[in-house]
């Protein structure tokens, strides 16, 4: 299964996630802290990865503060054993497990 349509949402463990809508991504992933949206949810045969949960596509906007820039290269430049900048991250296609990410909730 494949959603792509803004508004289709897709509820995983009782958490509602919905494409175009804000999220944020969560502390067991790189992309701590980071805002941004889902535009693509696949899940059974469509997947990519062989997680055993679905693949939440996902863009998320870059840091504008340089602390929030410099500790997002250390992350990627650990993670990765070479020094990376923030043009050598990639935000705007990045494949999520559920638990990485967290719908924002309107007030």
């Amino acid at each position: 299964m494949i959603q792509q349509e803004i508004g289709s949402v897709f509820i995983y463990e009782g958490t509602r996630y919905v494409i175009g809508e804000p999220i944020v991504g969560t502390k067991g992933s790189e992309y701590d802290g980071l805002i941004g949206t889902i535009f693509e949810i696949r899940d059974g045969e469509d997947k990519e990865t062989e997680n055993e949960t679905p693949d939440l596509y996902c863009s998320f906007q870059a840091p504008v503060l340089p602390e929030e820039i410099e500790r997002l290269e250390k992350i990627f430049s650990d993670l990765y054993r070479e020094p990376k900048t923030i043009d050598d991250i990639i935000l705007d296609w990045v494949i999520m497990a559920p638990e990485m990410v967290r719908p924002i909730q309107p007030r």
